[in-house]
């Protein structure tokens, strides 16, 4: 049920992407303590995007989830800017995060809610 995408203006290779994309599930089931079977996740590289006037490496992350606690958002902020930078080497001070607790009637999976 979580879903996480990253927007970048980075690019990387196709074959890079697979691994990344393959690390960057491994990596929010850990941060979540979810099932990897459960995680969807898109890497879009290469995406037109400015910050702050600059075209310098940014990123738009967003991380949506069936009880994503509140409480944990900046241990979460911390450890995906962590992520990003060492994988894409986007400096914190240029990533957003969009995190959004999803309600489990409004979240559809194979022809049914959660």
């Amino acid at each position: 049920m979580p879903y996480f995408s990253i927007e970048t203006n980075q690019t990387v290779d196709p074959a890079s992407n697979r691994e990344l994309i393959k690390r960057t599930s491994a990596f929010i089931a850990e941060l979540l303590g979810k099932p990897e079977s459960y995680v969807m996740v898109a890497i879009k590289p290469g995406t037109s995007l400015i910050f702050a006037g600059s075209d310098q490496p940014a990123a738009f992350v967003r991380l949506k989830s069936i009880g994503l606690p509140k409480e944990r958002s900046t241990d979460f902020s911390e450890k995906i800017c962590g992520f990003v930078q060492q994988e894409l080497k986007v400096p914190p001070n240029r990533v957003f995060i969009d995190f959004k607790d999803l309600e489990r009637d409004m979240f559809g999976w194979n022809a049914k809610t959660f």
